[in-house]
Formats: C-alpha cells, structure tokens, sequence
C-alpha cells in the first residue's frame, strides 16, 4: 500500500541517544487533519535529502520537509549544554539529518552563521517566510469570502476536533479569522477562540469554546452575545458531530445557540464519570 505524503512548515529535527524525531505542521495528514501541529512522529524507517528537501519516513506516512519551511526559532525548549553538543557536530556529521540538526542548533545559538551550510538555510528561510504568510493571506482571503456570506456567525472547516481549526468571524460588520487556543484541563481539556474588544483593527470581540470529546464530536459550552449563528463544515473523511448534531463529509451545517445549551450544562467527563460522580455528590 502506498504511504500518505505529508508536506511540513515550521518543522524542525531532534536526535537523543541515536534516536530521530520530527515535528511540525502538516498540511494533510489522513489521520490527524488538515494544518495540524504533529508533535512527534513514528519511528524512522528511512531518509532521503535532495533539492534543499528531507523525506522522512516512518513506517506509515512519507514527510517532505523543505528547508525553507523549517522553523526560524529551533529547540526553543532544548538545554543550551544539549544545543551547543548538537551544534559541534557541525564539521563531523556523515549524514544530512545530524547535518541539518546540527545547522538548527548553531541558529538557535546564534553561531556559525558564515558556515555555508547553515548560511544556505537561513537564505532559504527568509524566501520561505514570505512564501508561508503571502499563502496565509491569500487563505484568509478565501475564508472571508465564505464568511460573508452570513450574518453575525463564526464559520469553521473542520479536520481536526482535539487541535481545532482556524475560525473566521463576521460579527458586528467586522470580518476576521481566530486561531484556536488548547486549554488543558484537569479532566477535560477544551478549545478557545477568543478576541478582545480593540486587539487589532476590528473592534468586535468573540469568545466561542468547544469540548474535544474525541476525535469526531465537538460540545460548545460558551458563545459569546454577539454570535447568532455557528457555520460548521465537516473537511474531515468521516462524520463529524457538533453538539451531538451528525456532519457528513463534505457537508455545512448552521447551528444557533440554543443548540449549545446541553453542552454548556454538562459536566466535565474524566473516564466516562462526571465530576459530580467522582467527588460523591447525591
């Protein structure tokens, strides 16, 4: 069976004890989503580098990772004693990927910025930025087209129900996108889209949030006033559920607040138990 291809931005490479790991956003992975942050992969089973782009590849999805789409901020979380030992391999690797890592550790330290290498890279990234937000643009561009079409609604093209997708809004004759927000949460975690009153040029603010109660079901449990209506379009390859309302694929369907009220009233679920029953409540 031939493997998925996965196409990254904003990626970036570890090794620890001879063990490599990728991450970063994927464009359309068949099982997490569309535009989804992949925070580790599988194993490596294989790679390759040409042209300025590493494929890697793990036993079931194949990732391409041009360079200028690697992140500009490397191990913004690695130890600096780890960071520098990585950036020594520089001269030594006998491979691209150590090779690569060890470019990403001399940018996070700022160092070594005349090593032709590491040089390359950070040309290939200033294109790459101007590329990614000139995309960004023209896809915020498309949404306000759909967005418009309704009045005082929030519209999202689900793919991805624990991360959430990006929003766009058309409230109070303002027209906007809101990325989402993962807030953990002791037993549930939740997804947040928020806009406060004068943050950019629009001067309306939003708050809409959902439970993640698996991979498919969406349960809001807040909208603010000024949100009529919840435009919901299922852009994943299964059916999706919108407060216990059934998606099919492909499918847009409009939901008012109301439809939120059994959501808002139920409790936060850890194991199937509700905090009522677990703290002994009668």
């Amino acid at each position: 069976m031939k493997k998925p291809i996965v196409n990254m931005t904003n990626w970036e490479l570890y090794v620890y004890n001879g063990r490599y790991n990728l991450s970063g956003v994927g464009d359309n992975h068949p099982e997490l989503g569309r535009d989804v942050y992949i925070y580790h992969t599988s194993s490596l089973v294989n790679s390759d580098f040409e042209e300025d782009v590493l494929t890697y590849e793990t036993r079931n999805t194949i990732y391409k990772c041009p360079l200028k789409y690697m992140t500009m901020h490397p191990y913004v979380n690695v130890i600096s004693e780890y960071k520098k030992e990585l950036a020594n391999m520089l001269k030594t690797a006998d491979n691209w990927l150590d090779k690569i890592i060890a470019a990403s550790a001399c940018i996070a330290l700022d160092r070594d910025k005349e090593d032709a290498f590491v040089k390359h890279i950070m040309e290939l990234q200033q294109i790459g930025e101007q590329e990614l937000t000139k995309k960004e643009e023209e896809e915020n561009k498309r949404l306000f087209e759909v967005v418009k079409q309704y009045e005082d609604c929030v519209y999202i093209e689900v793919s991805n129900v624990e991360q959430g997708n990006k929003l766009a809004y058309h409230l109070e004759g303002c027209i906007g996108v809101v990325k989402p927000h993962v807030h953990g949460g002791m037993f549930q975690d939740s997804v947040l889209y928020m806009k406060y009153e004068g943050e950019d040029d629009n001067d309306c603010g939003l708050d809409f949030r959902y439970f993640p109660r698996g991979f498919s079901s969406m349960e809001t449990y807040s909208w603010s006033d000024n949100i009529k209506q919840a435009v919901i379009k299922n852009d994943g390859s299964s059916p999706l559920y919108f407060n216990g309302e059934a998606i099919n694929p492909g499918d847009i369907k409009v939901f008012t607040p109301n439809t939120h009220k059994q959501g808002l009233m139920s409790p936060d679920c850890y194991n199937g138990k509700s905090l009522f029953d677990m703290f002994g409540g009668e």
